[in-house]
């Protein structure tokens, strides 16, 4: 997984910049995940990956999905993949865009996961302490798991604040087995 974002992160850092200097990032946005959808689609995936077919005809594929949305730009970048062999990062491309999309914009994504199910107040007081935090805007979404026992799993980009009960005892039981 860290490879396939290794790779993907150079053509997001492309696409986010010119999509900038644009003033387009919203639309390549919505071009990104369409095209990333497309490729996790099994029998598209399949279809598009046959050994027979040029990267010209891979790139005329994608423009069938985006329609009106295909522009010369989106048609390079495609094309750009394609000589590549790299159609198949889309989605790792996908999500660092949207990352950068993120950091531009001051916004941090955050997935609490809790045992139980959230209150109003308690989501708000929790938004407030990552706003802090993070120094930036927070979009929150909640995930009820409750396998986690208690606590909370709160999921920010690449960094993980685990105060779940799950977690506690993990480390109750390393510690008692060393």
């Amino acid at each position: 997984m860290a490879e396939l974002l290794t790779l993907a992160r150079p053509y997001a850092k492309a696409a986010f910049a010119y999509a900038s200097e644009q003033g387009a990032t919203d639309f390549w946005s919505n071009a990104l995940s369409l095209l990333s959808a497309a490729v996790q689609d099994e029998a598209f995936s399949a279809y598009l990956n046959r050994p027979e077919l040029t990267p010209a005809e891979q790139v005329s594929i994608f423009a069938k999905v985006l329609g009106e949305d295909q522009t010369a730009a989106v048609s390079n970048f495609l094309t750009l993949l394609a000589e590549n062999d790299r159609l198949t990062l889309l989605p790792e491309i996908e999500a660092e865009y949207e990352q950068l999309k993120s950091q531009n914009n001051n916004t941090v994504d955050v997935v609490i996961e809790s045992a139980f199910p959230l209150s109003s107040t308690q989501e708000q007081l929790l938004a407030d302490a990552l706003k802090k935090r993070f120094n930036a805007a927070v979009n929150v979404s909640v995930e009820v798991k409750p396998e986690l026992i208690a606590g909370v799993v709160i999921r920010a980009g690449d960094q993980v604040i685990d105060d779940s009960a799950l977690n506690k005892l993990e480390k109750m039981r390393t510690r008692l087995l060393a």
